[in-house]
């Protein structure tokens, strides 16, 4: 089973990078990754705060400095948002960790698509920003699709992605998403977290199809229903009390 997931603005230095890159999948991101850093090295603090997402010059010269450092991260280690922190990576045994290494792959707005256990550059990229007048999503979306139809290829599919990222890649097949409800009002924060949650408890489990995910009885979450339309399961969970 492949699992789709978003990544997070917030990106942290990882321990024991390497002084080269891992990228699994590979696809037409030279263009694209070459303008985004001889923006990064060579423009004022106005484009390079207004790509990074931040405003104090103080911060726009660390991630300048941090993102041209030809040093190499993990990604599933670098992204450091709300989902990242509830998968706790780095608690998890060898086993599920390989297979968040295998299975997640996750979207970017700088390199496309990356498997969790590639390695990257590091980077800072506001979603939705133009590199150099480059749209990610329309410069992906062609590049990716055959790659990703190849890669998926008879491959159940979870797709826990923020709806933003499907401009970058659409499924051509049955796939799985959830949706997540408080006191029967759709949640975007707590739906983060729960993402992360689900997508350890998958690793712990090891479940390779959609069978074994439907056995896994997710903590704090209970099945109201699934609704399907064409090629999508929806299941739709209510949160409990507990958060």
């Amino acid at each position: 089973m492949k699992i789709l997931f978003s990544p997070s603005e917030a990106k942290k230095l990882t321990p024991n990078p390497l002084n080269s890159p891992i990228n699994s999948i590979i696809c037409d991101r030279d263009e694209i990754v070459q303008k985004y850093y001889d923006i990064v090295s060579s423009q004022d603090e106005s484009i390079l705060g207004d790509i990074f997402g931040v405003k104090s010059t103080s911060d726009i010269a660390k991630i300048k400095n941090l993102t041209m450092q030809k040093i190499y991260h993990k990604a599933i280690l670098m992204y450091d948002g709300v989902a990242y922190e509830a998968l706790d990576y780095l608690n998890l045994d060898e086993v599920a960790s390989r297979y968040i290494d295998e299975n997640l792959l996750i979207f970017s707005n700088l390199y496309g698509v990356l498997k969790a256990g590639d390695y990257v550059q590091f980077y800072k990229l506001k979603q939705g920003k133009k590199i150099s007048q480059i749209d990610s999503a329309k410069y992906y979306k062609p590049r990716l699709d055959k790659i990703l139809d190849e890669l998926l290829e008879g491959e159940d599919i979870l797709d826990l992605r923020a709806g933003y990222y499907d401009k970058f890649y659409s499924i051509k097949s049955p796939y799985i998403t959830m949706k997540f409800l408080k006191n029967s009002k759709v949640v975007s924060h707590f739906a983060k977290h729960y993402r992360g949650l689900i997508l350890r408890d998958l690793a712990l489990n090891k479940a390779s199809n959609f069978d074994e995910l439907m056995q896994i009885k997710f903590p704090n979450l209970s099945l109201l229903e699934i609704r399907k339309t064409k090629l999508k399961s929806e299941l739709v969970f209510e949160i409990g009390d507990n958060c």
